[in-house]
């Protein structure tokens, strides 16, 4: 099973799959939209995205896998993890008209920053409704949790749009992956200004989750779904 590390980036969506077995080379592209991403991801893949999965319809409570993130990251890397809109968010024309909205169905603002990523929130969204077969093998991630796992239950000490955060999480790539420092210096040469560094770095601790034969943690363990079926949770390997 081939599995693809994907975040988005400037250029829409910054997909990663490490070499796989035998002689498979390394792949990475720039997609941009997720249905490109899809297209390019047979049904034997494992899809890990940095991107809110599974959305509440209303309620004064963030999701489950958001609170628990927080949680386990705690200090400055909490403020990583920031709760996911409510569904009936995606469809608003604007940033006054989605605030106003969250406003009403959850009793709390929407932030600029979640506002700013609702077009990839809506178009994975719209996939999994349109293709449910998929549920279960794209699974959300979130990057900060992915690190925390690799150096055995420890927060990073640096912002990742640091050079000090990037060292940082380029060291436990490497460990995973020796070829990671070269594969990423690839992309950023090729891909230009459409992949930010940490774009890069996220998508590919995205991937080497997924990669070996260690089973996937979710949290919250037995996650609830929302109204379309979709679970609600974060996966990561111990």
């Amino acid at each position: 099973m081939r599995v693809i590390g994907v975040d988005g980036c400037r250029g829409g969506w910054i997909c990663i799959a490490p070499e796989g077995a035998g002689d498979a080379p390394s792949e990475w592209w720039v997609s941009t939209d997720f249905a490109d991403v899809m297209e390019r991801s047979p049904p034997a893949d494992l899809v890990l995205v940095d991107i809110p999965i599974g959305l509440l319809d209303e309620g004064p409570d963030p999701r489950a896998p958001d609170r628990l993130a927080r949680r386990m990251l705690g200090g400055k890397r909490a403020s990583s993890v920031f709760s996911a809109p409510v569904r009936p968010v995606l469809e608003a024309p604007d940033y006054a008209a989605a605030n106003v909205l969250s406003r009403r169905l959850t009793g709390k603002g929407l932030s600029r920053q979640s506002w700013a990523i609702v077009p990839k929130i809506r178009q994975v969204d719209e996939f999994l409704r349109s293709r449910p077969g998929w549920i279960g093998r794209v699974r959300e991630v979130h990057p900060e949790l992915c690190f925390h796992a690799f150096a055995g239950g420890r927060p990073m000490q640096h912002n990742k749009k640091t050079d000090e955060g990037f060292r940082e999480r380029l060291a436990l790539l490497a460990d995973r992956y020796p070829e990671a420092e070269r594969l990423l210096g690839a992309i950023l040469e090729q891909a230009g200004k459409g992949v930010a560094r940490d774009d890069a770095v996220d998508a590919l601790a995205a991937a080497l989750t997924g990669r070996g034969d260690a089973p996937l943690t979710s949290i919250p363990e037995t996650p609830e779904r929302d109204a379309a079926g979709i679970p609600m949770e974060m996966v990561f390997v111990e």
